[in-house]
């Protein structure tokens, strides 16, 4: 475990058990202007006291640490800290339950070890702008097959209004801020949300970003 600061840059704890893993991606984050690991750790138990000692910007975690598991650790972090503390999961994992559970407990980013270091990048950089990041297999992986079968046929596809409001919210716009920028009421926008999610069984945020990727309405840049 190691701590360093630097006032200037965006502060990440890294928690990854696998020792070869988190020394690559210290070395990757390191090299990205304005970011700085400023801890890391491979113990779940170990995690929130750092957080709550350094208050970094951004927890890049591996669910699968020893002690804790990481789904309490996201819901823990979050409930303290709130939007103040991102959280991006950066797992192999992905069982749908899993995902879910993630997302579901706060995080606010879920990427899949398999991932290049590009789109890793993209997910730390999204995530610290206030979106919501998904990569496309882990969406693949967990949006509903009542979802999947949206456009392909089988069900009622989604209308050129539900694919605009499905890429603003994976974009990370609130409703008020879809309002603004289409030009209508927040009530319309709720209904159409409300719609678009009981048409697609979709139960979140989470999960109407993870649609909007998987069929491809909104590509994370």
């Amino acid at each position: 475990m190691t701590t360093d600061t630097a006032a200037a840059s965006t502060k990440i704890i890294l928690a990854e058990d696998h020792v070869l893993m988190r020394e690559g991606l210290k070395m990757l984050l390191s090299t990205e202007p304005g970011l700085e690991v400023v801890a890391e750790t491979g113990d779940g138990s170990a995690v929130e006291p750092l957080v709550r000692r350094l208050l970094p910007r951004l927890l890049l975690l591996d669910l699968g640490l020893p002690n804790v598991h990481g789904v309490q650790i996201v819901s823990s972090v979050k409930a303290e800290f709130g939007d103040a503390v991102k959280v991006l999961v950066l797992t192999g994992d992905l069982q749908a339950d899993s995902v879910r559970q993630a997302l579901a407990a706060g995080a606010d980013g879920y990427v899949h070890k398999s991932e290049n270091s590009t789109e890793l990048l993209q997910a730390v950089h999204a995530v610290l702008a206030n979106r919501q990041y998904v990569s496309a297999n882990i969406a693949a992986a967990f949006v509903p097959r009542a979802a999947l079968r949206g456009d392909a046929g089988d069900a009622t596809p989604a209308t050129p209004r539900e694919r605009e409001i499905m890429s603003l919210v994976a974009r990370g716009l609130n409703n008020r801020e879809i309002a603004e920028l289409l030009a209508i009421s927040v009530l319309t926008v709720r209904t159409h949300r409300q719609n678009l999610m009981e048409k697609f069984a979709l139960r979140n945020a989470a999960e109407i970003t993870a649609y909007a990727v998987q069929r491809g309405y909104y590509i994370p840049n």
